[in-house]
């Protein structure tokens, strides 16, 4: 038997729990769908009016005939929204029936709508990417013009606009990656207007429209260089000597991110290891995420001391980079300026000793080719007798503290030539393992 959908049930209800100075209460349209909800009309009635018109079939005068169908096309207003949401939700509801025609089909008002609902949740890197979307594209149709365009519909944003955007961009020095940056915004845009039955799917651009990907180079520094930025003398500057710390600190915490240094916790370290999630992932992991382990060898317990906060409740940060009390914008500017100390510091440190570094993201990239080669996962996979490499990659987590805090402490290790003892760890660690 084919499963009925239900529908919203609208009808117009007169609100008489306060009267008004003139005798008259307001008129809502009343919304039940599993709850009732009530949305303001902005019109007032006196409660026998409402009755003489609204709740009369054939009012009598003109100006109850004219009140009921200014009633009754309010009422109809509300029905043609219902039937226009594809998926019905109160939020989306109000949003389309107190839109006017002119603000429903501009995407600025889409992006502004959005950033504000990405700001509302914390997402403030995020936003700022929607952002400088929408502004990008505006700064693109208004190029030249006397009269800046403050209104741009959907329609307008055709794949022909969209080629011409793209070389425009690339006209002003701006990457392949940065257009796919921002145009994947303008896509996610247009999939929400389309979801909310807002836009027709036939006028959508991304059908024959590409947007293009950069490729990055991941660059991984070397063992040589590693170890020669490791031991480079700073001559007594703090900067630069602060910068290498919180750089190696990334490196052999797993490549951990800057902003999951600045996020980390007292309530996150655990004795002799400190466990975290990724910021970045952390909203769109779908199943309660998996925190990532990382032990704390003498290093990094030596930039705890450093750079520390000396001790706080749990639910302090661990580094003064954030402040308690600061809301979700303040910490992503901090952070950023943060990353930029860090990037400022280094590059000077390593062009000082005949080095070429781009930031904190290349600790990240050396942090993967390092433990590859040395902690060998393909070793291990053969090891192990899995199929897949996926499988290692999730059977690492159920490797002991003490296995996993020997292998991070061998990072610290730059040279090339292993020693006897570290022949061969990944076979080490192997023969202790139980299949």
């Amino acid at each position: 038997m084919e499963k009925i959908e239900k529908k919203a049930l609208i009808s117009l209800y007169l609100d008489t729990r306060r009267e008004l100075s003139d005798g008259t209460y307001p008129v809502k349209i009343q919304v039940f769908y599993g709850r009732q909800r009530l949305f303001n009309t902005g019109t007032y009635v006196t409660a026998e009016d409402f009755d003489d018109s609204y709740k009369t079939a054939k009012p009598k005068g003109d100006r109850l005939k004219e009140l009921k169908i200014e009633l009754n096309s309010i009422e109809a207003r509300a029905n043609e929204v219902v039937d226009d949401l594809k998926i019905f939700t109160f939020e989306k509801f109000e949003k389309m029936l107190f839109a006017t025609k002119q603000s429903l089909t501009n995407i600025i008002d889409h992006y502004n709508n959005y950033i504000k609902e990405l700001d509302k949740n914390g997402q403030t890197g995020t936003s700022s990417s929607y952002l400088c979307s929408i502004n990008s594209i505006r700064e693109f149709i208004n190029d030249s013009r006397r009269n800046p365009i403050e209104v741009i519909t959907f329609d307008v944003i055709t794949p022909d606009f969209l080629n011409k955007y793209e070389n425009w961009m690339i006209a002003q020095d701006r990457s392949r990656t940065t257009v796919g940056i921002y145009l994947r915004t303008t896509r996610k845009i247009f999939n929400q207007a389309i979801e909310d039955g807002i836009i027709d799917r036939e006028i959508y651009p991304f059908k024959k429209y590409k947007i293009p990907t950069g490729k990055n180079t991941k660059k991984a520094i070397e063992a040589p260089d590693l170890k020669k930025l490791f031991n480079a003398d700073v001559k007594g500057n703090v900067f630069q000597k602060k910068a290498k710390a919180f750089w190696f600190f990334s490196y052999q915490c797993n490549g951990m991110n800057i902003r999951d240094i600045s996020e980390l916790k007292f309530k996150d370290l655990h004795g002799t290891y400190f466990s975290f999630l990724r910021h970045k992932t952390i909203r769109t992991t779908k199943e309660d995420p998996k925190p990532i382990i990382v032990p704390i060898t003498e290093y990094v317990k030596d930039v705890f001391e450093k750079y520390g906060n000396r001790k706080g409740k749990p639910s302090d940060y661990v580094f003064p980079v954030f402040t308690p009390g600061m809301d979700a914008k303040e910490r992503h500017k901090a952070n950023q300026n943060f990353v930029r100390f860090i990037n400022q510091h280094m590059k000077k440190l390593a062009n000082d000793n005949g080095m070429d570094i781009k930031g904190t993201m290349e600790a990240r990239h050396s942090f993967t080719t390092q433990v590859t080669r040395k902690l060998g996962m393909e070793f291990a996979q053969e090891a192990l007798g899995h199929t897949t490499l996926a499988t290692t990659q999730n059977y690492w987590a159920g490797f002991q503290s003490e296995t996993k805090k020997e292998m991070a402490d061998m990072l610290m290790n730059f040279d090339e030539t292993k020693n006897k003892r570290n022949a061969n760890p990944a076979k080490r660690v192997a023969r202790r393992v139980r299949v």
